[in-house]
């Protein structure tokens, strides 16, 4: 049986995915412009001072809930071993992202097609992504041998995490393997590109 708190927080998190779903519905079908906090109120049958109690902005609701905290992948990447190189502690915490984004790969499918279509969320969106994955991370990364400096580290893990996420974007839209994907993004970096 469920705790008051455990209840209140599973109907948060209802309600805050049907106001995403409502959010993403609209900008489909109407357009980003259609998708106001007005319109996303009366569609989620909410008023808009609720929306703000769930969510800072309309791009805010217009972006998925990640499956994981950043501070999850702090803790994966002092888990690794002390002496194993960088760029392979990284890439074993981004497959495990991979490996934990996959359950929510269907319901991530009308984003990704949200992002194709308005370029500007999807930079928006990477950006967030990357800042939250990036702040979390650098100090552990500055920390690691072999690293040799703060720009170091920022490319080290803005490398890495910009391939798991385009592999896993690239997942949603050609049905290839996230996995796969990303092994092929690994390779093309230690290539150079």
């Amino acid at each position: 049986m469920e705790s008051p708190q455990q209840r209140r927080d599973r109907r948060r998190a209802e309600k805050q995915q049907a106001i995403r779903r409502a959010a993403v519905r609209i900008a489909l079908d109407q357009g980003v412009e259609a998708a106001t906090v007005e319109a996303i109120s009366a569609a989620a049958d909410i008023s808009p001072r609720t929306f703000f109690n769930y969510f800072a902005s309309k791009e805010e609701a217009l972006s998925p809930d990640p499956p994981w905290r950043p501070e999850e992948f702090v803790g994966l990447l002092t888990g690794r071993p002390g002496d194993e190189p960088v760029f392979e502690s990284l890439k074993a915490v981004a497959r495990e992202f991979v490996v934990r984004i996959r359950p929510a790969m269907e319901d991530l499918e009308p984003f990704v097609e949200l992002r194709r279509r308005h370029p500007e969320l999807a930079a928006k969106a990477r950006a967030v992504d990357e800042t939250k994955v990036l702040e979390s991370l650098l100090g552990a990364v500055r920390s690691r041998p072999g690293v040799t400096g703060p720009m170091h580290a920022r490319l080290l893990v803005i490398a890495t995490f910009g391939a798991a996420i385009s592999a896993v974007q690239e997942s949603v839209l050609s049905g290839e393997p996230a996995e796969e994907l990303l092994e092929e993004a690994f390779t093309l970096l230690e290539r150079g590109l």
